[in-house]
């Protein structure tokens, strides 16, 4: 049992290290719980439970972007330890959204305390190569910075899913039923204000109309949520098309003279 979990605990580093690297590839999101506790699923024989968690997670984090100097809490180290906190110990859904939360913001703390000496320590070193006109160590200053702080963070994920994951079962036998299915009513309130976080960054004036019409055709046509889905790519696509349009005309009608 124990090389089995330091197995899985080697593949959940793995699985976070792809999650946290998605930048490095130019923000392809994978680090979004949709994307990771799927994998977490997979690595721990639970495709099903994986995509279900993964689904509830990113409801509630949908608004958690990073904006300027402001960051959400870690997502990518709360998907995986919630995930593998329900599928290890038989829980429901709601216990990976009560557990995912505080991890999610605990990991943030220790991100933020750890680029604090190593970024800083990077930079002050590029800036040094950068004065001798060394531009092939900046880049690879840079590139050693931004890996090495994606690994600290996947292994600690990883120990904290070796270590942690045994002693939750024995802490969650003495938590009350009531506590339990509190976490489970949590679970139904949360995705609503994930999306109303994300509702409140996105809706303008412009945009209502279109959040409108995607409510009627939900709502009073009961279409399909993927109907709905695919509407909305119709209308973007039209519109995409239709101000490339107007675009190429202004620039004709800019070089007549």
């Amino acid at each position: 049992m124990s090389d089995n979990l330091l197995i899985q605990a080697l593949l959940i580093t793995l699985v976070a290290f792809i999650g946290y690297m998605h930048c490095y590839w130019g923000s392809t999101m994978n680090n979004r719980p949709i994307i990771v506790a799927p994998l977490v699923g997979l690595v721990l024989g639970d495709m099903t439970t994986g995509i279900m968690v993964g689904a509830t997670l990113e409801l509630i984090f949908l608004g958690a972007v990073p904006i300027g100097a402001s960051n959400p809490p870690d997502i990518t180290s709360g998907a995986i330890i919630g995930t593998s906190f329900v599928i290890l110990t038989g829980q429901e859904v709601g216990a990976a959204v009560a557990l995912a939360v505080p991890v999610a913001t605990l990991v943030l703390l220790f991100d933020n305390l750890q680029m604090m000496f190593i970024l800083t320590w990077a930079t002050h070193m590029a800036d040094s190569y950068a004065k001798k006109g060394d531009y092939k160590k900046v880049e690879w200053v840079a590139r050693f910075a931004g890996i090495g702080n994606k690994l600290i963070l996947s292994i600690v994920v990883g120990v904290a899913f070796y270590l942690g994951v045994p002693v939750i079962k024995d802490v969650l036998a003495v938590i009350p039923q009531f506590i339990i299915d509190g976490m489970d009513v949590a679970a139904g309130i949360l995705p609503a204000v994930g999306f109303a976080m994300l509702a409140r960054m996105i809706v303008t004036k412009e945009l209502s109309p279109y959040l409108l019409a995607g409510f009627l055709l939900a709502a009073y046509m009961e279409m399909p949520v993927f109907g709905v889905a695919l509407a909305g790519l119709v209308i973007a696509g039209l519109t995409f098309f239709h101000d490339s349009k107007k675009q190429r005309e202004v620039v004709v009608d800019d070089n007549e003279f």
